[in-house]
This record gives structure tokens, C-alpha cells and sequence, in this order.
């Protein structure tokens, strides 16, 4: 987009100074018409007919690569149009599809609670809102350092950014806190599929996209699915958005997270009054995988 913009300027630049080159003759042609008509001189009229028939090829010459570039000009200015308008249609659909896939969790959920008696709500949960100040990652880890004061922070809470889980909260030092990302390939998250409400775990590869590991069928998930947490192993309380189903490769199915992990500025570190991090995540692959 930054070599579009400058190509602009310099197409615009060069149309400007053609123009002005065309206005000028165009100016002298004009004064020669007055003259002509002004004067009954024979002598100044056949001037200024030869210098017409002369300066004509000449203004036809300048006049066309001016029409080029002027076109040229309207077609890059399109293009980019088209480009950012495409991108805005693209978040606008995905921020559809996320609406519309939390409508029928809450539907589902509602159909669900109705049918329990003397149901607990959950306890409210607290936050506390932190600035990154430091991205650590290589081929194996994918993590950012956040501050946080003296806030209560401890290891294992949530961590979200734009309504949706990024993370959680690895370790915790002073006024600092390390936090593991999605992609990171040691995180490990119970999930399930908010259409179907397949189980899986989502399990981070040092990518843009974690896969969905450990599910029963695939043959219900489709792309587009949200995929929410699924509260099992007592690390993430349920119904957390993550992200959406990317792509689907036989038994290999790739997650878009919702929030960007690579602009992500300020996070906010939940509280939901779970009990700290204290469990194995790999009894809860194994509970899965004989299920």
C-alpha cells in the first residue's frame, strides 16, 4: 500500500505540472484568437491560423500521455479503494459470524438452564487492565511481558484482549507478568465447538493458526464455527470466545483466534475466582482421548 501511495503522488505531481504546460498554451492560443479577431491585418490573421495549425499537433501530443496518466491515476485510486473496502467488508463478516454464533450459545444455554432446578449463577468476575511492554518469542515460544502494578495477579487467570482469550498468565514477578499466548506451542486450552459442542483441546504450534486436537468427529465442524472454552480441568471458566474454525484437513483443523495476536496493545487479566493453576493439562488430554 506504501509503494500504491507514493506511485500516487508522483502520477499526481507529474498530471499538475502537465496541466499547467497545457494551460499556458492554451492562454497563448487564446490571445492569438483575440488578436486575430480584434485586427482585419490579413498579415496577423495568417499568423495566427499557421500558429494554430502548428501548436495544434503539439497540444494533441501533450494532451494525450496528460489523459494516461490521469487514468492511470483514477485506476490506482480505484484499486486502493476497493482494496480497503474489502478489508472492511472482511471484519465487518467476521464480526457477523462472531454475533451470530454468540446468539445460538446464548440460545443453546438457555435451553440448557431452563431444564436445571435451583441453578447458581457464577460468581462476577474482577479485572484488572494491563499495558504490554515487552513481546518474548522464538521457534518454540510465543509469550509478552505485561504490567500490572500491584494488582492481584496470579499464575493461571485468563488473559483477554477485545472480548476474546489470548492467553494466560504464566508466571508473575513484582509489577510484572509473563503471559503464554494461544500459538504458544506449551499452551493447551479444553474447548469445545458452540454449534455442535464437540470437545477438543486447542493446542498452539508456534503459528498464526493452533489446531484443534483431540476431538471425537470432525465430520459436524465446519469452518466458521466459533469455538469457545469448555470450562473442563478447572483452568478457563466455559463459554470464553477463542476464535473461529480456519480450515479443516481431515483430522487437522487450524483456529483463527479472534483477536490478533501480533497487535494486541492492552490486555485485561480476569479473575473468575478459580482456583489457581494447580492441575496437570495432561490428565485432561487423557480423560479426552479415552472418551
Amino acid at each position: 500500500m506504501n509503494f500504491n501511495f507514493l506511485l500516487l503522488i508522483k502520477f499526481k505531481s507529474l498530471g499538475r505540472i502537465l496541466m499547467r504546460f497545457i494551460i499556458l498554451i492554451l492562454f497563448f492560443i487564446t490571445i492569438m484568437f483575440i488578436l486575430a479577431t480584434k485586427s482585419n491585418n490579413a498579415t496577423v490573421a495568417k499568423v495566427s491560423q499557421a500558429g494554430l495549425q502548428a501548436v495544434g499537433p503539439i497540444m494533441y501530443v501533450l494532451e494525450t500521455p496528460a489523459r494516461i496518466i490521469h487514468k492511470v491515476y483514477t485506476y490506482i485510486y480505484d484499486l486502493s479503494r476497493v482494496y480497503a473496502d474489502n478489508r472492511a467488508l472482511k471484519e465487518e463478516n467476521k464480526q457477523m459470524l462472531y454475533l451470530q454464533n454468540k446468539v445460538h450459545t446464548l440460545e443453546v444455554e438457555n435451553k440448557l438452564l431452563s431444564k436445571l432446578l435451583n441453578y447458581l449463577p457464577p460468581p462476577e468476575a474482577t479485572y484488572v487492565s494491563a499495558k504490554i511492554i515487552a513481546e518474548t518469542g522464538d521457534d518454540f515460544t510465543h509469550a509478552m511481558i505485561i504490567y500490572i502494578g500491584d494488582a492481584n495477579v496470579k499464575k493461571g487467570q485468563v488473559v483477554l484482549a477485545s472480548e476474546s482469550v489470548i492467553g494466560r498468565i504464566d508466571q508473575v514477578g513484582g509489577k510484572y507478568a509473563k503471559v503464554i499466548l494461544l500459538n504458544d506451542i506449551g499452551s493447551k486450552i479444553p474447548v469445545l465447538i458452540e454449534r455442535t459442542r464437540a470437545r477438543g483441546i486447542l493446542s498452539g504450534n508456534n503459528t498464526a493458526f493452533p489446531k484443534l486436537i483431540f476431538t471425537k468427529s470432525t465430520e459436524d465442524i465446519q469452518e466458521g464455527d466459533l469455538v469457545v472454552t469448555s470450562g473442563i480441568g478447572g483452568i478457563f471458566p466455559a463459554g470464553l470466545p477463542i476464535g473461529f474454525i480456519n480450515s479443516i484437513r481431515g483430522n487437522e483443523i487450524e483456529v483463527e483466534t479472534i483477536s490478533d495476536l501480533d497487535r494486541v496493545e492492552y490486555v485485561r487479566v480476569v479473575d473468575y475466582g478459580l482456583p489457581s493453576e494447580n492441575e496437570d493439562i495432561s490428565e485432561v488430554l487423557q480423560e479426552n482421548q479415552n472418551e
